[in-house]
């Protein structure tokens, strides 16, 4: 019995570790393999709850393992893409189409709204129809220039 807990507890800390480590879910899968393999030893133990124990090891290592192989790329994919945008932080570098000439104030529809628009200095005027890109976000109004194609 003295071995089956000593693995388990090894195992335990071995996934406790995976939170301070970024293994990359390594260690959480060594440490469920190893909660496995003390389970497994547990059915062949004389102790008088040894099964029910095995049972439960067995249970939780499978139970881990399965949420570390599901829940660790969906980590991984989050830090890896490009952070959320959101605010006029989210219109810069976004493309529009000219809907009132900007002389030089007008409107142009950008990501499924209507904004008031200026021309970015050194921009040549935009007529409607026209393509332009968000450089920058002036209070509630864009200032944009037009976009080479």
């Amino acid at each position: 019995m003295d071995l089956i807990i000593g693995i388990a507890v090894v195992a335990a800390l071995l996934m406790l570790i995976e939170l301070l480590l970024p293994t990359g879910g390594v260690l959480a899968i060594i440490g469920a393999l190893g909660l496995i393999a003390a389970g497994v030893l547990a059915f062949g133990d004389d102790g008088e709850y040894a099964d029910y124990a095995g049972g439960g090891l067995i249970a939780f290592g499978l139970l881990s393992i399965a949420t570390v192989l599901v829940i660790t790329p969906k980590v991984v994919r989050a830090q890896l893409d490009e952070p959320v945008r959101t605010g006029s932080e989210g219109l810069v570098g976004q493309k529009g189409e000219v809907r009132e000439q900007l002389n030089p104030v007008g409107f142009v529809w950008v990501d499924g709204a209507l904004w008031k628009a200026r021309a970015a200095k050194g921009s040549p005027e935009q007529g409607v129809g026209n393509s332009v890109r968000v450089e920058s976000v002036d209070g509630l109004t864009l200032v944009v220039s037009p976009v080479d194609e």
